[in-house]
């Protein structure tokens, strides 16, 4: 079938805009955000965490102070970009108004309203080809201030809880310097449960029962992460600029993982943005049916089941 595009109302989101093209949907706000709140193989469950909840994942002074009294910032799960390195106030905008947007023949634009508080105008494209089992998501930052900016885009996908993370790890490239970075966030063990490491993969488990969160980033030279559910497993794919610098010690790839759910992010490079100028960052989300398991503990297992995904 042809790509489809309608205004709808989704609870508990309110006016959003949905997308398919038979194969898979996508639902994203437009009274706030633009936040991509559910994304799901036509026909089946949300692959996407959703948190209606109305505690603010980010409040306080230093909020206030730069955008305003009474502002705050809800994480609202599913699919959203900010800028990084990850910072207060600036990564947490409390995104709550409505966004402009207009239909193309192949997908959406989205703008948010930042340009009076950071001087930023962000665009986000969500892109679907006809017949196709991927969605490009592409977010732009253009600097309209008079000043310089130095900045990357922080693009975070939030997933439901129960499953298995799969991170490949940087392949044997033969020379003398290491070409494998690791950086872990504060509370994060590296005797935690939920990490194994084997040669080529990392996994991690989304456990309910585990009250700490944990967090870690690689440079993802290979430039993907899946995360399987019984049912569907989901693939975030990206550019990995070796020429690059990459923020929070030069990851492109960041996890967290809680009680609640599992955040697979990306980063473009840290650019220096000139007045008028922006960086783009392109993610292609895909989704396909789990046929198998897996045995996250197992790197053949691992190996077969990303081998006959497709």
């Amino acid at each position: 079938m042809s790509i489809e595009i309608k205004e709808v109302s989704y609870e508990p989101w309110g006016r959003c805009l949905r997308l398919t093209n038979g194969i898979l949907e996508a639902i994203v706000t437009v009274e706030y955000g633009p936040r991509i709140v559910s994304f799901r193989l036509e026909g089946g469950k949300n692959t996407f965490f959703e948190d209606s909840s109305a505690e603010p994942t980010v409040s306080g002074p230093e909020l206030e102070e730069r955008y305003g009294k009474g502002t705050a910032f809800y994480r609202r799960g599913g699919h959203f970009a900010s800028l990084a390195p990850i910072r207060m106030p600036e990564s947490f905008f409390p995104d709550n108004e409505p966004v402009v947007y207009a239909i193309k023949p192949d997908g959406v634009s989205l703008i948010m309203l930042r340009e009076k508080a950071d001087g930023l105008k962000c665009t986000t494209e969500l892109l679907l080809g006809d017949g196709a089992s991927d969605m490009m998501v592409v977010h732009s930052v253009k600097n309209v201030s008079h000043e310089r900016k130095r900045l990357s885009v922080w693009s975070s996908t939030a997933l439901r809880p129960g499953g298995i993370e799969i991170i490949p790890q940087n392949g044997d490239s033969g020379g003398l310097a290491p070409n494998r970075v690791l950086a872990f966030w504060p509370g994060s063990a590296l005797t935690d449960h939920r990490l194994w490491a084997g040669e080529c993969y990392f996994t991690l488990m989304q456990d309910e029962t585990a009250k700490k969160p944990f967090a870690m980033g690689t440079n993802n030279v290979t430039g993907w992460a899946a995360y399987v559910l019984p049912e569907v497993t989901f693939i975030k794919r990206y550019v990995h600029d070796e020429t690059c610098f990459y923020p929070h010690h030069g990851c492109s790839f960041r996890t967290r993982v809680t009680s609640a759910c599992a955040e697979l992010d990306s980063f473009s490079p840290i650019c220096i943005v000139n007045p008028g100028e922006g960086v783009r960052h392109v993610e292609n989300l895909s989704l396909f049916p789990t046929r198998n398991g897996v045995n996250p503990t197992d790197e053949a297992s691992v190996d077969h089941f990303m081998r006959s995904l497709y």
